[in-house]
């Protein structure tokens, strides 16, 4: 193999170099990740922790109390007294990293002595840790692992991204929102009509608040056939549940499910069942109708007889009623019926 040259103990040298690079490679693609990228991986979720040991590892005397803050920020804690926190949070039999403003912003007696060391500011900290600081207590409406998966943390919002701690006069939607200025402003609320507040410290209305990011739902709600959110009659919660947590599993249900708690007599049981009703397959009501809004009557997807051809373009081919397949006296069941397999009238 070798030459006077010794090329080929280079060769053989080569070939051994290369099958150890390999097997390092291969070794690499067996565990799933780089040693790099997995120990980035492996690096633990402290958010919640380090959130937690501002609180824990505090000392009684380092608490100042309520009235050491409102000598400095009395607007602030004018607004707390009001607040739905304040009636959880004002019990003298709470822990001191329970009760009145320091139960959210942490221990502030050094603060009170040097304002330039800082309490946990909620427009300052990361989404992230905010949303850490107000799981010690939410933990009924949203813990760890809820808030993990859910859309708006994987869109890094914070729960003050949609609420506040308590009802400041002066603050409303984030700078920049396409709907600039305060929520006590008429020319920044969607809808004038507005459903009584369920008293979640929201910054402004449900469709308004929800609208900045939802536009193009919040759009539909324009178009000529809707549901009653315009009205004031609906909010977005009462079909939609922000928090995804055990005690909102019922916000959660398929389609169908969720659209006959209003729709009930759609519902059935029926004797004779439209597939689509009794959710053998699709999604449930979305086969036929769109749930915020739309051009057409009863928010159907499709006019007059083209929506039924969606499903069955072999009775249309050789038979075109003069109006819809319902209208025209027909089919008068779409939903099912108990006296007809074709959902016929009599």
């Amino acid at each position: 193999m070798g030459g006077p040259n010794g090329d080929g103990d280079v060769k053989i040298q080569a070939i051994v170099l290369g099958i150890g690079i390999a097997g390092l490679v291969f070794g690499a693609m067996q565990s799933g990740k780089s040693p790099a990228s997995k120990a980035v991986a492996d690096k633990p979720d402290t958010a919640i922790t380090q959130i937690n040991q501002r609180f824990t590892q505090a000392k009684a005397q380092d608490y100042a109390g309520d009235a050491s803050c409102a000598e400095c920020h009395s607007t602030k804690s004018h607004s707390f007294v009001g607040s739905a926190h304040a009636a959880f949070m004002s019990d003298p039999k709470l822990s001191l990293d329970k009760r009145g403003c320091e139960g959210c912003h942490g221990p502030s007696k050094a603060h009170a002595e040097n304002p330039e060391t800082e309490v946990i500011s909620f427009t300052k900290v990361s989404h992230k840790d905010s949303a850490a600081a107000c799981l010690r207590c939410h933990q009924q409406t949203l813990d760890k692992a809820h808030w993990k998966k859910s859309e708006h943390a994987k869109a890094d919002l914070a729960c003050v991204t949609c609420h506040q701690i308590h009802p400041d006069t002066e603050l409303a939607l984030e700078p920049g929102t396409i709907n600039r200025g305060k929520a006590t402003d008429p020319r920044g609320i969607v809808f004038l009509a507005k459903k009584p507040e369920k008293q979640l410290l929201l910054k402004t209305d449900e469709p308004t608040l929800c609208g900045q990011c939802h536009q193009s739902q919040l759009a539909q709600f324009r178009l000529n056939f809707h549901h009653p959110v315009p009205e004031g009659q609906i909010v977005c919660s009462d079909c939609h549940a922000t928090h995804p947590s055990k005690a909102a599993q019922s916000k959660q249900t398929p389609f169908k499910s969720k659209c006959v708690t209003c729709h009930a007599d759609k519902a059935g049981p029926f004797v004779y069942e439209h597939d689509p009703v009794a959710g053998f397959g699709g999604s449930g009501c979305g086969e036929c109708h769109t749930p915020h809004g739309s051009q057409n009557p009863y928010m159907l997807l499709s006019r007059s007889r083209g929506l039924c051809a969606q499903c069955h373009s072999d009775k249309l081919a050789k038979h075109h009623p003069g109006e819809t397949c319902w209208s025209a006296g027909c089919h008068v069941a779409p939903h099912g019926s108990n006296t007809d397999p074709r959902f016929l009238g009599h």
